[in-house]
């Protein structure tokens, strides 16, 4: 009843992995394939040396250009020299015997607080 598989539900496939020991190495495959079916010798390096190594480009187009002044410092904010006034409703009196406004409630707590 409730362990029926349903139709719409297909079985996972396994998810395929190499292990380490099976790495793939570039040079090997390189050095199987023709020089025919190469764009240009990797072996030999003999369609320049522009490509054998990585450089930073340094030309005009892709340097940074100078700022002409360099901008001012951020200033400081000023602190406020103003002072709070008094709320506009005013202040509340308050009873000498502001204790005996409120109601002491005797029950017992429902739990315990520990001290530690």
């Amino acid at each position: 009843m409730g362990l029926e598989i349903s139709d719409e539900f297909r079985p996972i496939t396994p998810i395929r992995t190499v292990s380490a020991a099976t790495s793939y190495n570039f040079n090997s495959r390189l050095s199987d394939l023709e020089e025919t079916e190469l764009p240009y010798n990797y072996l030999d390096g003999a369609d320049g040396d522009d490509h054998d190594k990585c450089h930073t480009p340094k030309s005009a187009a892709h340097t940074l250009k100078q700022p002409l002044v360099c901008p001012q410092a951020p200033k400081k904010s000023r602190p406020s020299t103003k002072k709070r006034g008094p709320p506009p409703q005013g202040f509340f009196q308050v009873p000498d015997d502001l204790p005996s406004i409120f109601l002491v409630l005797n029950h017992k707590p429902s739990k315990k607080i520990r001290a530690n």
